[in-house]
């Protein structure tokens, strides 16, 4: 996303803890001084937080997956997945951002009972990262919905490309 973005000409803020993303990844825009990097957990956003000010998009792709470690940890991907998500919308809407883009789960609808699976199937997580997942598009929907910020949640299916995590 960094990439495209910086393609199109857009100047590029990026907050990451790094416990799942790796700095690597951004390597080739390490002297475009079009593009910040903010190593920073999301839960410690403040609401007012200076990095949100003068932006116009938030393409929020932070968090944390996989199923199996979600059952062993099902606190930390609510708190990465759920408070994380809270806290961006809460400094997008007192930013006055034009949009927010969230990266909702597919993993929402469980296991695949029909396919292709059509936005219309019953939600039903099956584990925490699911529940995670469809707990902050619920969170990012009510903010559009309560406080007018626009929101599009954008329910993904098995992403890879380069630099995916293995």
């Amino acid at each position: 996303m960094v990439d495209l973005l910086v393609e199109q000409g857009f100047e590029v803020v990026v907050i990451d803890n790094l416990a799942t993303g790796r700095l690597e990844n951004l390597a080739q825009h390490g002297s475009n001084p079009r593009v910040a990097v903010h190593r920073g957990d999301l839960c410690d956003l403040p609401r007012d937080s200076a990095l949100f000010h003068g932006v116009e998009y938030v393409f929020h792709f932070g968090g944390i997956g996989d199923i199996v470690p979600s059952i062993e940890r099902p606190l930390d991907y609510m708190r990465a997945n759920v408070t994380g998500t809270l806290a961006v919308l809460e400094a997008s809407r007192r930013a006055g951002v034009r949009k927010v883009v969230y990266a909702a789960s597919s993993s929402c609808y469980g296991l695949a009972t029909e396919l292709p699976t059509s936005e219309s199937a019953p939600i039903r997580p099956e584990y925490p990262y699911a529940l995670s997942k469809y707990l902050g598009e619920c969170a990012a929907l009510h903010w559009a919905q309560v406080y007018r910020l626009p929101v599009i949640s954008i329910r993904m299916f098995n992403v890879y490309g380069p630099r995916v995590r293995t």
